[in-house]
């Protein structure tokens, strides 16, 4: 299990309603504010830097599943990848 694996879960695991929080993050994405840690640029920026390398690497392995790069917002960036990383993660852990 990856660091930002790990970061995610400890969020997942923290809520009281483990299966609609995961569900709401599924459906709706981390642009909901559903994940109160993912709200502001300062708090994406942070995650971001901190799981740089273990995003960076999701990235590669989603584009490789899906034959194309990634459709990246016009946006921030890093903002953006942080929401993505924490998304495919909860995909990645609890998508079953």
């Amino acid at each position: 299990m990856t660091e930002l694996e790990k970061a995610v879960k400890e969020i997942v695991e923290k809520q009281e309603d483990k299966e609609s929080f995961v569900k709401d993050v599924l459906e709706h994405g981390c642009v909901s504010g559903i994940v109160p840690e993912l709200v502001y640029y300062e708090d994406t920026h942070e995650w971001f830097d901190k799981y740089y390398e273990d995003i960076e690497d999701l990235r590669i392995e989603v584009e490789s599943s899906i034959g194309e790069p990634l459709k990246i917002g016009n946006n921030d960036l890093k903002n953006w990848l942080a929401w993505f990383s924490f998304e495919e993660s909860c995909r990645k852990l609890y998508g079953n």
